[in-house]
């Protein structure tokens, strides 16, 4: 069963969010079948695209919203973070991101999109999802992480 929680206020997203980690780690949701390392990682995405939400989302005149929520399916556990910003480009993004990596000189930021497409599966960005009532549009980012999977040597530096 899904596992669901929504934040609004984005000066507090952060801490509410590592309070989250925090009670996923005592069990308090059941990410069966991850291991501490596999907890690690999945945090570790959410975190990268909650605070990138944080700084740089346009959420125009609509009070913010960011939905994370968590379903264990097998041997993986699926991973949605949806918003009411008005979204961005995506492939653009990620563009950027790898010609940042390929630079002489390699900035020392930029490169939140490609290290979680590295540590996850299936990493999808949808645009908008969702139309609502009050005309703002919903973006939904979705990925799974594996129980057996260990990314590390996949991570671009």
């Amino acid at each position: 069963m899904p596992q669901s929680v929504q934040f609004r206020d984005l000066s507090t997203v952060i801490d509410e969010l590592h309070g989250l980690f925090e009670r996923w780690e005592r069990g308090e949701a059941s990410l069966l079948p991850l291991d501490d390392f596999n907890l690690q990682v999945m945090k570790f995405a959410v975190h990268e695209w909650v605070a990138n939400l944080v700084q740089h989302a346009d959420f125009g005149a609509h009070l913010p919203l960011i939905q994370v929520a968590i379903q264990p399916n097998g041997e993986r556990v699926h991973c949605m973070i949806e918003d009411n910003s008005r979204g961005f480009d995506f492939n653009h993004q990620l563009v950027k991101q790898q010609q940042a990596v390929e630079a002489v000189l390699p900035p020392d930021r930029g490169r939140g999109l490609l290290i979680m497409i590295a540590c996850t599966e299936d990493l999808r960005y949808y645009q908008p999802v969702a139309v609502t009532q009050a005309g703002g549009q919903r973006h939904r980012l979705e990925f799974s992480i594996s129980a057996h999977r260990k990314p590390w040597l996949d991570i671009p530096f």
